[in-house]
């Protein structure tokens, strides 16, 4: 985890300012994103924003570009990202067991049921860490830039998740 920054005055003030397009920002994204309000509903749209202006302060240069462009942009662009992250994960975790088996006692081995059950007990962070990794194949490199942490400290987690998996499948009976 990085370390927080904090705000210069100044840059607290242009945050402060600039907060005053947080709402409009908002309506118009989802106004222009109908596809996207299902998604939207699950997210904390308005913190989201607040972050992003609170990040484009530390590097708003008034002498490159208007306000309304900077803040507009930075404030729609973390809207975006937030919103097909959360769709992402709304797709694989509501359908999961439907796609990967619709019938699921039915021609499974008694090792990969044991395996299936272990995999429940895990949080849904790890699960989603562990079908990124090694379902789907991404690499660390392209889940870091996603995640916005280093390459080791998520090898470290899935790791960590690969070890409560086998913790939780020895548990059960």
């Amino acid at each position: 985890m990085t370390k927080p920054r904090r705000l210069t005055a100044k840059q607290q003030q242009t945050a402060e300012q600039a907060m005053r397009f947080v709402q409009p920002c908002i309506a118009v994204f989802i106004r222009r994103n109908p596809d996207l309000r299902i998604a939207a509903r699950r997210v904390d749209l308005e913190s989201v924003a607040l972050q992003a202006v609170c990040m484009a302060a530390m590097t708003y240069r008034p002498d490159r570009s208007q306000p309304t462009t900077y803040f507009g942009s930075a404030i729609r662009h973390a809207l975006y990202r937030e919103v097909l992250k959360q769709q992402r994960l709304d797709g694989r975790y509501i359908p999961t067991e439907r796609i990967l088996d619709p019938q699921p006692a039915l021609h499974r081995t008694r090792q990969e049921m044991r395996a299936l059950r272990a995999l429940r007990l895990l949080s849904i962070n790890d699960r989603t860490l562990l079908e990124d990794r090694l379902v789907e194949q991404v690499t660390l490199e392209q889940l870091s830039l996603e995640q916005r942490c280093d390459p080791r400290t998520l090898s470290k987690r899935v790791q960590r998740a690969i070890a409560a998996l086998r913790q939780a499948e020895s548990d059960l009976p």
